[in-house]
């Protein structure tokens, strides 16, 4: 069944016992979860082609992450019983979801990682980078990063306060590596965020213009 969601519908709320996941056909959502102090982590970016909700359907416990759409999103709801089904029958469908488990578990790592080795900047610039080739789209010598989230939640993302996170905004702004505006992030020199980044150095142009498109 193919369901539709305006910007900033929940599609799955955390602690919820639903039985089914989503595929995602287009837009985009962010992952998050809530600290016991009430904070809102966001995990996650998810887009066209991914599948939310898998673990609970799996493990038959609550949802550990509220889904919630940052962009009007398409997504095809499939119940608990027919996708255990084609798990079960199907060895291939089983094992790209091992890949997709996998795939976010080292996510997680190198997440950890970087809360505990660099600084509130070091994080940003390996944030953005990283946004940059999933979300990114060319715009002339330009990188766009056209995610509508906002400084908060990208405080959030990176694992520092809103306050720390603005005045790495304001250096990396002073020192001509990036431009922002309301919700809105362009890399003009991707090598100086990846060398203030401590050695991430991704092509960031690889997947760019590949999941949004020219405007």
């Amino acid at each position: 069944m193919r369901q539709r969601w305006p910007t900033g519908a929940i599609l799955l709320h955390e602690g919820d016992m639903s039985d089914h996941v989503l595929v995602i056909e287009s837009g985009r959502v962010k992952a998050s979860s809530s600290a016991p102090s009430g904070k809102q982590v966001v995990l996650g970016i998810r887009g066209p082609g991914d599948l939310l909700g898998e673990l609970s359907v799996i493990d038959a416990k609550v949802r550990s992450a509220a889904i919630t759409a940052i962009s009007p999103v398409t997504a095809t709801v499939v119940q608990g019983n027919a996708f255990r089904e084609l798990l079960i029958s199907d060895g291939a469908l089983t094992f790209d979801l091992l890949r997709t488990v996998v795939a976010r578990l080292r996510e997680a790592d190198v997440q950890r990682l970087d809360y505990g080795a660099y600084t509130v900047t070091e994080r940003l610039a390996r944030l953005l980078l990283e946004y940059a080739r999933r979300y990114g789209r060319t715009d002339g010598d330009r990188l766009v990063i056209a995610l509508p989230l906002t400084q908060t939640e990208l405080a959030n993302a990176a694992n520092a306060s809103r306050e720390a996170v603005a005045k790495a905004f304001k250096h990396l702004r002073e020192i001509g590596a990036i431009r922002t505006a309301r919700r809105r992030v362009e890399l003009l020199r991707p090598e100086v965020l990846a060398e203030i980044s401590g050695g991430l150095r991704p092509n960031v142009y690889s997947d760019a213009d590949t999941h949004l498109p020219r405007r």
